[in-house]
């Protein structure tokens, strides 16, 4: 016979109140509220349940399906009796949401696996400098201006951190963080930090020292890929230029970095920050890598460092077109000819705008 619902339900309080019944029949009856300890519930929608201290296992047992995160709480306060497990809940709010199983749930509350709301949450995108991320966290009331661009730049604490650069830039890894206590700055920054230290490919150090980089360099050759390219099929072919040019000691010509050096940067490069050598940011014109990242840096751009294409590329351009591509070549003459076919598509497009804009005014 196989018991469900009500019937199973009045079984069990049968069985628990008797206490004599047949030893197979009692075991038939804990195999099936076993069964039904480990089958989900759904729950329409998510639910935090409040253990108070001093609440009995049978109040309990009638809040949890009173917020549905059960379908009977007989059965839930027979099962945990039979395991003796109620001495071990701990107090505290515990959250649940779509499938709740009855022995999770015990778990939860025996290892004190208590809720904690996200106070503050904040997102650290890819390429993010040091500037925007102090705007970040000032905007999420996380200290103010000031004081955290001058944390960022503390000499003593950085070494705390074990990092050996004079400021953070790049070392503040690119993701959502979430805060169950509103955080300082301090522990924010640190946790940051933190997730770089995670984030680093195993043996990256040992691997980076052998290419004879060192860490702010490898960080520092990452940022560049990082602001050069959103596509990861496409990071290991900058790492290739890049390499090919620090090898050969011809500059590197990037201008996110150019452009990271300019204090008043309002969107366009021009003639004079091109050949502007008090930029120290300036790969047009000083050799080798510039003197720190440029931004946040990804795992994937990290390991595109040591992972270089091996196609011969040397020149690389952007393409026209919403998806930001880029053309990689290998000689001097067909990077050329791309560079004039993009100066053509983009002289197209704005001629196609201003016959657009003229024949809107003419309408």
């Amino acid at each position: 016979m196989i018991l469900k619902g009500n019937i199973l339900r009045r079984f069990l309080l049968t069985l628990l109140v008797l206490g004599c019944l047949g030893t197979a029949l009692v075991a038939g009856g804990l195999h099936q509220l076993d069964a039904w300890s480990r089958a989900p519930h759904a729950m329409p929608t998510p639910q935090v349940v409040q253990l108070r201290k001093g609440m009995t296992l049978r109040q309990l047992s009638e809040t949890l399906e009173n917020q549905k995160v059960i379908d009977h709480w007989p059965l839930f306060y027979t099962w945990v009796r039979v395991n003796s497990l109620f001495a071990r809940f701990q107090a505290g709010p515990y959250r649940f949401e779509l499938f709740a199983r009855p022995v999770d749930i015990a778990t939860d509350m025996t290892t004190g696996k208590v809720y904690q709301p996200v106070l503050v949450q904040f997102t650290i995108p890819e390429g993010f400098s040091l500037r925007k991320i102090t705007d970040r966290l000032v905007a999420n009331g996380i200290g103010k201006k000031e004081d955290v661009w001058r944390l960022l730049h503390n000499r003593d604490f950085i070494a705390s951190l074990k990092i050996e650069a004079s400021s953070l830039e790049g070392y503040l890894y690119p993701a959502t963080y979430q805060f169950t206590e509103f955080p300082d700055p301090n522990k924010a920054i640190q946790k940051m930090v933190q997730t770089f230290w995670e984030n680093l490919p195993p043996g990256y150090q040992e691997a980076i020292s052998a290419r004879k980089l060192t860490l702010h360099q490898a960080v520092t050759f990452g940022s560049l890929i990082e602001m050069e390219t959103l596509h990861p099929d496409e990071k290991p072919y900058v790492s290739e230029v890049i390499w090919r040019r620090l090898n050969d000691k011809v500059p590197l010509a990037i201008d996110a970095a150019i452009i990271y050096g300019i204090a008043d940067y309002d969107g366009n490069i021009r003639r004079r920050h091109l050949e502007d050598a008090k930029n120290p940011y300036n790969t047009r014109i000083h050799r080798g890598l510039p003197p720190s990242p440029i931004g946040s840096v990804s795992r994937e751009s990290l390991a595109a460092v040591l992972t270089p294409s091996n196609m011969g590329y040397y020149y690389y351009v952007l393409e026209l077109g919403p998806d930001q591509r880029h053309h990689f070549s290998r000689t001097l003459t067909e990077h050329n000819e791309y560079v004039k076919k993009l100066v053509r598509g983009i002289q197209e497009n704005q001629k196609t705008g201003r016959q657009a804009n003229q024949l809107m005014k003419s309408n």
